[in-house]
């Protein structure tokens, strides 16, 4: 029998090719979701462990001063010989104070020496003009990497940071004495151990900031400007929901220049390391400007909420689904206000289960969530 002479051709045809190409894109298509999910599971882990370093500082903090850091004008950077904050002492803010406990001695240190009464948060530069290596620094520790902002130049090129302390859920100036939070203003609301009332498990201590991002509308991303919030008023944080148009943008003012969340690790003002208990996570921020009775909520890249650390030591994900009760109201409007001050209410809050978490001395009794 003769044999046949065809011989399949080498090679693949094109329809083979295309078939090949085809699976592979599908396959790509499937695989890629899954690596970018594995990498921001990665980067969760590591702000948690960020935080978790932080919670652990704070602590031996405390065991050191038998108190807690504070958010502004830290005791230990008063005048040795006036006993006050002159020379922007009042400024440097509580990731500073505990740097030799994120094992940054030498860096707290130089800040003794060549930085506390001579430059300021703000300063890229040393008074000689040399580079000011000091407020430049950008610490992994203080730092989320999934936030992109931690990448960014900023103003002066000073460090940034991912992590702010809890001011409390009361609308209030940075440097104002009054305090239902965790970091209150030194030589007023200073808080040890024994003072957190609420139990340390259920006060929140540090949470995440978005770094803000110059020129964004974004919520989360960016400040809403121009709301004037009185504070004799107890002003409600619905002042700054007005501010939210469509698509979760900004409408018009934001903040501009370098006055944006985040931007300044060592600056105790407000934006830079502070935050507030009234908004849920991941909603708006305002005031009049960012330095200047500035509301800031805590957010995060994260996707549905914020990594939050409780006084315990623990590091929490927060929902940004969480009760946040009315945010219409403020403590002029809870039962338990008896008239007076509104700063000297030490009742339950007016903001659900986020505003319980974010008081320290309120007596409130925190469920699931």
């Amino acid at each position: 029998m003769k044999r046949s002479s065809y011989r399949r051709p080498l090679g693949f045809t094109l329809v083979e090719l295309l078939v090949v190409i085809a699976i592979i894109g599908i396959l790509i298509a499937l695989l890629l979701p899954a690596v970018q999910a594995a990498r921001e599971a990665a980067r969760r882990s590591q702000c948690t462990n960020n935080l978790k370093q932080i919670g652990l500082a704070i602590h031996n903090f405390h065991d050191t001063y038998k108190r807690f850091p504070v958010a502004t004008h830290e005791p230990n950077f008063m005048h040795p010989e006036y006993k006050d904050w002159r020379d922007g002492r009042e400024r440097w803010s509580f990731l500073v104070a505990i740097l030799p406990y994120v094992e940054q001695q030498s860096m707290y240190n130089e800040f003794l020496s060549r930085q506390l009464g001579i430059t300021r948060p703000w300063h890229g530069n040393m008074p000689d003009g040399s580079v000011n290596t000091f407020t430049r620094a950008r610490l992994p520790v203080y730092l989320c990497p999934s936030d992109p902002g931690s990448q960014y130049t900023h103003r002066n090129d000073l460090g940034p940071t991912s992590y702010h302390c809890n001011r409390g859920d009361y609308w209030l100036n940075w440097d104002w004495w009054e305090c239902r939070g965790f970091c209150g203003r030194g030589g007023r609301t200073v808080l040890d151990m024994a003072s957190i009332r609420d139990g340390t498990s259920n006060t929140a201590a540090v949470s995440e900031c978005k770094i803000g991002v110059q020129g964004s509308l974004r919520v989360t991303e960016a400040f809403a400007r121009g709301v004037a919030a009185d504070p004799w008023q107890a002003p409600p944080p619905s002042l700054c929901l007005a501010r939210v148009g469509p698509n979760r943008l900004y409408i018009p003012p934001v903040e501009t220049g370098g006055w944006q969340i985040g931007w300044r690790w060592a600056d105790s003002r407000t934006p830079y390391t502070t935050y507030f208990h009234m908004l849920p996570p991941n909603s708006a921020s305002c005031g009049q400007t960012a330095e200047t009775m500035a509301l800031v909520s805590a957010s995060s890249y994260h996707p549905g909420g914020v990594n939050v650390l409780f006084v315990d030591g623990s590091v929490r994900f927060i929902s940004e689904t969480i009760d946040a009760g009315d945010p219409t109201k403020s403590v002029r409007d809870m039962p338990d206000f008896a008239g007076g001050n509104p700063q000297d209410y030490m009742g339950p809050s007016p903001y659900g289960v986020w505003g319980a978490l974010g008081t320290s001395r309120s007596g409130e009794t925190v469920g699931a969530y």
